[in-house]
């Protein structure tokens, strides 16, 4: 029974090969977009977890006081223990080329002992030529060894000098060996520069301390033994941990950005299911007779299911293959965007992997039953109907159509269902830290528009029927307009499947855009009312991303004063951000000067007057916490929060809550002189400079440079910089969303190119008769994009319903469950109008060619159809 199903599928699918091209492309974009995103994903994920994992080796433990690092005289208490085999120093900072062809290159410098550096896995170094190194060139104090990779793009070797920008200072170093994977086999280490760590110490002047300390322990001892151990001799600030809970930290950090991410590229997917079903469900139009026959014949139910089934599969496994090879393509270019983006918001990964960017082959197995299952899926409804068909009325003319009629109603009926239950799903909270309830809500939301369709495009039809019907003049078009209505209303099932399809796309595009642009919006308010110093002084890395590693990145308080002292500045507010554990999550401090903030610039409280809140805060030894840290804690003005400080875990009270746009996770913000007292730490991040009335800020920036700039290499920023550069890191972020939102759009239009080839062709006896009667070629190629138009403005009418909708469900539900922030609903009306434009240019241009085929089809063929 298989071998004539699979001639009879093979004959059909070759049979028309326009539409199975377009089908097959796509699913095949479809599943790309998916692909890509999951190929990117891993690649940004795997690149951290490979840094921390290659360093790390063997250890089993690691030590670590933050941001903040810890003092080396640690790892004497951690090598007494006795089931504590190896305690290990790593001292980690980031770098700039300073210089030279590579200036302003990125790179990573690892501080290790490289004397047992040999037991790391995948670790080899040589000189020059290939040779083993001396111990004298390993430990000099301006050796540096870069990785294979590096040394390549570089274009350096062995004996090079090389200016290094580690923080503010600018460092000579000398490459004396080239990092090369032991195993042979691509590894971390080709993008690394690396150190012994006593040389590295010494270089940035960071004697004495370390970042963290990896540990390796007895074969059979208990780690979480050890661990506890341990934390009981340490002092409180210090962090034992297992290494693999700081892969596990990044990704419940950056999970809820890629989810939404996935969920988005998943679009791609659902127009494609929508485009199989539409083609499918005509194949079974055109091909009612001979199903009619094969039911004649003895065919059973089961066996039409398999045919159509069968023929989706064949599509489907073609346009896996097809997309998984584009996704592939796409990747490349994705895993940067989210490499940086993921930098800018979250943690520093490196990004140079991108050209040689390695899928996992499940990904690409995956984007092949993806395609599969999409299409098979969207062929079970058309199947199905098939199986139905009566042999005594497959000749009926019409049946088809007859019977999609009848459901309209009832298609009605489940998509007011549909709406309702998005409705109901939008009130539940988060599942695990995610808007599991808020997702189903807006899948509920799309399918019930979907729903609605049918009953929308025959009721469009009769609307614009009457409409053309009183318009007076114009005979030929109004004729032309009435009859392409009447055939769009004639088939309310097939034309509302790729309306819905491009409703999808519009929606998806109206509803992301709606919220970026409100998100936009709301994010620039709050700059504009809450970042009023007049110049920002800080590293050169400050505003690119980069792992600054601990206080060599920073910036001495003293310096504060002495830019305090520059004629013209009114005052200076040290600002220091850091990451410590607070109620057991790491989370994200600030000190500051509250009352210098407090007189000369303010912070949105949820309630409460700025000034009055910082400057009590101030007075009574309390902390300010941003709106996302406290839904997260469920804590509130007037509560307490807990902080691990050097000193062990201490109490705070919270003074007030305020809007924050700049820290995913939020944050605590307390007075300077208070992190000083409990922190010793005389650093700052940046320096926020506040001029006087009528000061020249040109020339204060350039005293400032004069001043400090000699000492330093540092960024002195404007205001108006600083908003402005804010404001790209927020458009780079949503970048790639722009970039899924046009593949659905794309793939919509392949649908709609798609229902008119196929109507057309259904059509071919009609439209023969009108050219018969007296129709031109350019009546008929007119009546055909007038169907296209009608298909598009109906398409973006639905469209932007769901888009508003879809906007109201993002801003409200899913992005406060997963960021927590508050956004103000904003409606671009620019943006709708490009989206109708959009819609109305993409199904116009769709019907183009349909249009044009229509018109050359001769007279005499379409006469003897059937």
């Amino acid at each position: 029974m298989f071998a004539p199903l699979r001639l009879i599928a093979r004959r059909h699918l070759f049979e028309r090969p326009v539409r199975t091209t377009i089908t097959i492309l796509g699913v095949g974009l479809g599943v790309s977009v998916s692909v890509a995103i999951r190929a990117a994903n891993v690649d940004v994920l795997r690149s951290f977890e490979e840094t921390v994992s290659a360093v790390a080796g063997r250890a089993t433990l690691q030590v670590s006081g933050g941001e903040l690092g810890l003092d080396e005289s640690v790892i004497t208490v951690l090598r007494r223990h006795p089931d504590v085999v190896s305690a290990t120093p790593v001292l980690q900072q980031g770098a700039r080329v300073e210089g030279g062809p590579n200036h302003g290159k990125p790179f990573v410098v690892m501080g290790l002992d490289l004397l047992e550096a040999a037991d790391l896995k995948e670790f080899r170094v040589r000189g020059d030529g290939g040779s083993e190194q001396s111990l004298d060139s390993l430990l000099a104090s301006d050796a540096m060894f870069v990785g294979t990779r590096l040394a390549s793009e570089w274009g350096v070797q062995a004996g090079t000098k090389l200016d290094i920008l580690v923080g503010t200072r600018v460092h000579r170093v000398v490459i004396q060996g080239i990092v090369e994977s032991g195993t042979g086999l691509p590894s971390v280490w080709e993008n690394m520069a690396v150190m012994d760590i006593a040389a590295a110490q010494a270089l940035f002047g960071l004697v004495g301390r370390l970042d963290r300390i990896d540990m390796v322990t007895e074969p059979g001892s208990s780690v979480s033994s050890v661990a506890d151990e341990l934390r009981t001799s340490l002092p409180p600030s210090l962090s034992v941990t297992r290494p693999s809970q700081r892969n596990e930290q990044v990704e419940r950090m950056v999970k809820a950005f890629q989810l939404n991410l996935t969920t988005l590229s998943a679009v791609g997917l659902l127009v494609g299911l929508l485009l199989v079903y539409n083609t499918v469900s005509f194949a079974v139009v055109q091909r009612r007779r001979e199903i009619g026959i094969f039911r004649a014949l003895g065919m059973s139910h089961g066996s039409i299911i398999a045919l159509f089934l069968g023929e989706a599969a064949l599509i489907g496994a073609i346009g896996g293959v097809v997309g998984s090879g584009l996704g592939v393509v796409l990747a490349r270019g994705l895993v940067s965007i989210l490499s940086r983006t993921v930098s800018e918001l979250y943690v520093p990964v490196d990004a140079t992997g991108a050209a040689v960017l390695d899928v996992p082959p499940w990904v690409v197995l995956e984007g092949g039953l993806l395609g599969t299952a999409v299409s098979m899926l969207g062929a079970i409804g058309p199947s199905l109907d098939a199986s139905r068909t009566a042999p005594a009325r497959a000749l009926a003319p019409g049946e088809y159509e007859v019977a999609q009629e009848l459901r309209t109603g009832a298609m009605a009926w489940v998509g007011c269902v549909g709406l309702v239950l998005a409705c109901a799903l939008a009130l539940p909270g988060p599942v695990g830290g995610l808007p599991v309830f808020g997702y189903a809500s807006a899948f509920c939301l799309l399918l019930g528009l979907s729903c609605l369709a049918p009953a929308v495009v025959r009721g469009s039809g009769a609307l614009i029927h009457v409409a053309w019907g009183r318009r007076k003049g114009g005979r030929g078009l109004s004729a032309l307009g009435r009859l392409a209505a009447d055939q769009m209303a004639r088939a309310p099932g097939r034309n509302a499947v790729t309306i819905s399809a491009l409703m999808v796309g519009i929606a998806i595009m109206v509803g992301v855009g709606i919220m970026i642009q409100s998100f936009r919006y709301t994010v620039e308010a709050w700059i504009n009312q809450t970042i009023m110093a007049d110049l920002v002084v800080g590293p050169t890395s400050w505003l690119q991303g980069d792992e600054g590693g601990m206080l060599a990145n920073r910036i001495p308080l003293a310096w504060g004063d002495r830019i305090a002292s520059i004629p013209g500045v009114a005052a200076v507010d040290p600002f220091r951000d850091l990451t410590v554990e607070i109620q057991g999550q790491p989370r994200a401090l600030v000190s500051r000067d509250l009352r210098v903030h407090a007189e000369r610039s303010r912070y949105l409280f949820i309630s409460g007057e700025s000034a009055a809140t910082l400057n009590r805060a101030a007075d009574e030894n309390g902390v300010v916490v941003s709106e996302v840290l406290a839904g997260t804690l469920n804590v509130s003005a007037g509560g307490t929060i807990r902080l691990m400080t050097p000193l062990g875990e201490k109490q705070f009270p919270v003074m007030g809550v305020f809007y924050d746009y700049a820290t995913d996770g939020g944050k605590v913000v307390m007075d300077r002189a208070l992190y000083r007292r409990l922190w010793e730490d005389e650093t700052a991040t940046v320096f926020a400079v506040y001029a006087r009335p009528g000061a020249d800020i040109h020339a204060i920036r350039r005293q400032i440079a004069e001043t400090i700039g000699r000492e330093g290499h540092l960024l002195v920023i404007s205001n108006g910089e600083l908003k402005k550069e804010i404001l790209a890191i927020f458009d780079r972020t949503f970048a790639v969303t722009y970039a899924l939102e046009f593949i659905a759009v794309v793939i919509a239009l392949l649908g709609i190119v798609n229902t008119l080839l196929t109507s057309v062709l259904e059509r071919q006896r009609e439209l023969a008769t009108l050219r018969a009667i007296g129709a031109s070629k350019q009546q008929i190629g007119m009546l055909v994009l007038w169907e296209s138009s009608y298909l598009g403005l109906l398409g973006a009418a639905l469209g932007l319903v769901g888009g508003v909708l879809l906007s109201v469900l993002l801003i409200e539900v899913i992005n406060k469950q997963s960021f927590g922030w508050t956004i103000q609903l904003t409606l671009p009306a620019t943006m709708l109008v490009e989206a109708v434009a959009l819609a109305f240019a993409t199904a116009v241009v769709a019907g183009l060619l349909p249009a044009r085929w229509a018109a050359r089809q001769p007279v005499v063929d379409g006469l003897r159809y059937e």
